[in-house]
């Protein structure tokens, strides 16, 4: 029998849900979703799944317990790694850095200290940092970033493993040269204060949007940029080598590529002047709205939302780009396209929310890093052939 298919609004009201819980049930694959065919920009759920979910919502039905927040994996599957972490976990869709809840610590935290927590360091490991003084790097900030990178390797290449490595101050050193690399150094001040400086951003309020993208960029679980930085760690070289990884493979289009998109989509909003008008001409050329595609996950959505949050003073137009988005799409406001907002606001430069997400990211792979290090061993990962049998000479 083929599936039924029902609206938003009949969702909803099956559910008795808000509409965020029911983007969270769609992007966890617990309710599937497709286009109306009659309003492509709308879209339709299967009723068999919002029934099954019906009869488990606490207080639908008696003997039926609630499910409860799933901690770890289950199995590995096709293409998944197992890797058992300490540093971050989703529950209900909320991000945690070490149990603590990184939304929370984005309202008060400078990214030092979540770094630090990251990290798992109870002192301060930048207070024994000193200034260098050749750290400009030619080129753009992505560039720079790499070139910085590449001198730490050459820098700290080891042939023989280092007992009794202080991997902290190592990686508070490599994320001190990073946000040098794009500042061109300057004074010692809060990272978050370096990069607003560097960008000539000085509304206090402002300011603190820099500091608190960095908190909600710092780790966002095993993706592909976390996995490279910690295959990297593997080999117990220096901590500059998966950070190196780590930037490598964000700057693929599944990964930061989003945010490049949704940075574009942006100027070119701004430049026509007609928000609406953008977004349905993505929407008729079959390209998904850059900030809402398909598969970002619940944590972006509820990071996007606290970014925002702590904005409400940007421009209308910018604010209307996002209500069009979620009106033609019936996602919520996806963190990549929340960093393109912020970023035109803040009239930063081009490619300035992928540095910006790039250097908060840092924090996380040094951490995976760290964890990889100290644990001596390699990520637990199998490649199984699936290939024809090869022809074997006697």
């Amino acid at each position: 029998m083929s599936r039924q298919w029902i609206s938003r609004a009949e969702a909803l009201e099956r559910l008795d849900v808000k509409p965020q819980t029911l983007y969270a049930y769609v992007s966890r694959q617990r309710i599937a979703a497709r286009a109306d065919p009659t309003h492509p920009r709308k879209s339709l759920y299967a009723l068999d799944d919002i029934e099954r979910l019906s009869t488990r919502a606490p207080g639908r039905q008696t003997g039926v317990p609630a499910p409860k927040p799933v901690l770890t994996g289950g199995p590995s599957v096709r293409g998944e790694a197992a890797i058992d972490s300490e540093i971050f976990v989703a529950i209900d869709d909320r991000p945690y850095y070490r149990t603590h809840d990184s939304l929370a610590l984005s309202e008060t935290e400078n990214f030092e200290a979540v770094a630090a927590l990251l990290w798992a360091d109870e002192p301060n490991p930048f207070g024994a940092l000193k200034p260098r003084p050749d750290v400009n790097f030619p080129g753009s900030p992505r560039a720079r970033v790499l070139g910085m990178l590449s001198r730490r390797l050459e820098e700290e290449a080891m042939a023989e493993p280092i007992p009794d490595r202080n991997l902290k101050g190592e990686a508070a050193g490599v994320l001190n040269e990073l946000i040098d690399a794009v500042t061109n150094g300057g004074p010692r001040l809060f990272f978050h204060q370096r990069l607003a400086r560097a960008w000539k951003v000085n509304d206090p309020k402002d300011v603190d949007l820099i500091r608190r993208a960095l908190v909600l960029s710092a780790d966002n679980g095993l993706d592909q940029a976390t996995l490279a930085a910690r295959a990297a760690a593997a080999g117990q070289g220096p901590l500059a080598a998966p950070v190196m990884a780590g930037f490598a493979t964000l700057s693929g289009p599944a990964l930061g590529g989003r945010v490049s998109r949704a940075e574009s989509f942006v100027t070119q909003v701004r430049r026509q002047g007609n928000p609406r008008l953008v977004a349905e001409t993505f929407l008729r050329q079959g390209i998904e709205l850059p900030g809402f595609e398909t598969g970002q996950s619940a944590c972006d959505a509820l990071r996007a939302e606290s970014l925002m949050k702590a904005a409400p003073h940007i421009g209308e137009d910018l604010k209307t780009i996002r209500a069009v988005g979620e009106d033609l799409t019936g996602k919520p406001l996806g963190f990549t396209l929340a960093l393109a907002l912020i970023g035109r606001h803040l009239d930063l430069p081009k490619e300035a929310p992928f540095t910006l997400f790039g250097v908060g990211r840092s924090a996380g792979w040094l951490a995976h890093a760290i964890e990889q290090t100290e644990s001596k061993s390699r990520p637990n990962i199998r490649l199984r052939y699936i290939g024809e049998n090869p022809v074997v000479n006697a």
